[in-house]
């Protein structure tokens, strides 16, 4: 009876959403038993949808990106940073939004678009190599953005850190170990070609990579058997000059360092004179395969980007800069354009053809 009446209390003073409507309003046979279930579940069900919206969600978040590009050389590495993200994104409720400067092969464009990218106040800025990294670099420093480098070379020595493991500035990425390989791309090209006498490659003073590979190139020469002519250049109108006066003895092959100014000049610049005396250029990625070179020997740029998109990610869930080690590309490869090979009329060993991890096809036009 006294149990009831206190069932009786608690219907009687429940506000009206909560009120059992027929046939749940008796309370003979059980009927209360099975209202009283029903106060459970909605309270369980009330503690539950509690629980979940008092953790912070990403969902419909808006982050803005910007980037920073030398020339459309870079365009290889940035497709792979933005498909990569655009998985990321979809994971983890993001909107991405992105803003792109593009120096088209003016070096000296790159600092006031820094500037500019940074005025947007973007959640996370991006270098799409080296001497856009510089750049964002210096025009960051006063503020709390974070920037990524997508494939950079010569990182310490460039002094956008002093520890790859423990970056001590507020940069991170992918170093692309460019500077080292120049010993083994010279050794491909005594493969390839093994009566070589003479390398011809173009150094700027002014681009820290471009200066670290001439001095590895100078000091495997002397192993190799081979003589090194180096041609220091301060812009792309000096790299023709160069191409334009060059006299016999020619030189045998064109070495190409990591630097952008000099990859996006190949097509314009040194092609077509290298095209009239058959002298083949080993590039450093695939863009300066697309603009002339016969081959090339690096990491993938379009796997950089998506390696450096998985870091992005970190940056954006709030990881600092210092506490996400630099990367280096997890495989290398040999690529040779076959159709180049024709073009210059090369006649490479039988046994260079197995060493390629790729050969393609591709037509360049000048």
């Amino acid at each position: 009876m006294a149990t009831s009446i206190f069932k009786k209390s608690i219907f009687n003073h429940l506000p009206f959403y909560l009120t059992p409507q027929r046939p749940l309003h008796e309370w003979r046979g059980g009927k209360w038993v099975n209202y009283f279930r029903l106060i459970a579940k909605q309270i369980a069900l009330f503690l539950i949808g509690l629980i979940i919206f008092s953790f912070p969600s990403h969902a419909d978040e808006t982050q803005k990106i910007a980037i920073l590009m030398a020339n459309a050389g870079r365009q290889e590495t940035v497709n792979g940073f933005t498909e990569a993200m655009s998985g990321f994104a979809a994971q983890n409720g993001f909107t991405l939004v992105y803003e792109i400067k593009n120096a088209n092969n003016d070096k000296g464009k790159l600092p006031n678009l820094a500037e500019q990218l940074v005025a947007t106040s973007p959640d996370l800025l991006v270098a799409a190599g080296g001497i856009e990294a510089d750049a964002l670099k210096d025009a960051a420093q006063k503020t709390a953005i974070p920037t990524l480098f997508l494939s950079v070379s010569s990182v310490i020595e460039r002094g956008l850190t002093t520890d790859m493991a423990s970056p001590d500035q507020n940069i991170t990425g992918i170093e692309t170990n460019d500077t080292p390989l120049t010993e083994k791309r010279l050794w491909f090209i005594k493969k390839m070609f093994p009566s070589a006498k003479t390398v011809l490659s173009f150094r700027m003073p002014d681009i820290v990579p471009s200066v670290e590979s001439v001095k590895v190139a100078q000091k495997t020469v002397e192993t190799l058997g081979l003589r090194l002519m180096v041609h220091d250049v301060h812009s792309v109108a000096e790299i023709k000059k160069v191409m334009d006066t060059l006299l016999s003895p020619y030189p045998d092959v064109i070495l190409l360092n990591p630097v952008a100014p000099v990859t996006g000049a190949i097509k314009e610049m040194i092609l077509p004179r290298a095209m009239e005396l058959k002298i083949p250029i080993l590039g450093c990625d695939m863009a300066s395969l697309k603009n002339g070179a016969f081959a090339y020997y690096a990491g993938s740029r379009y796997r950089n980007g998506r390696q450096a998109a998985r870091l992005a990610v970190k940056l954006l869930r709030g990881v600092k800069p210092q506490h996400i080690p630099i990367e280096t590309p997890r495989t290398y490869e040999l690529v040779i354009n076959k159709w180049m090979v024709a073009q210059m009329e090369m006649k490479l060993p039988a046994r260079v053809w197995p060493m390629a991890d790729r050969i393609v096809d591709i037509k360049v036009l000048q």
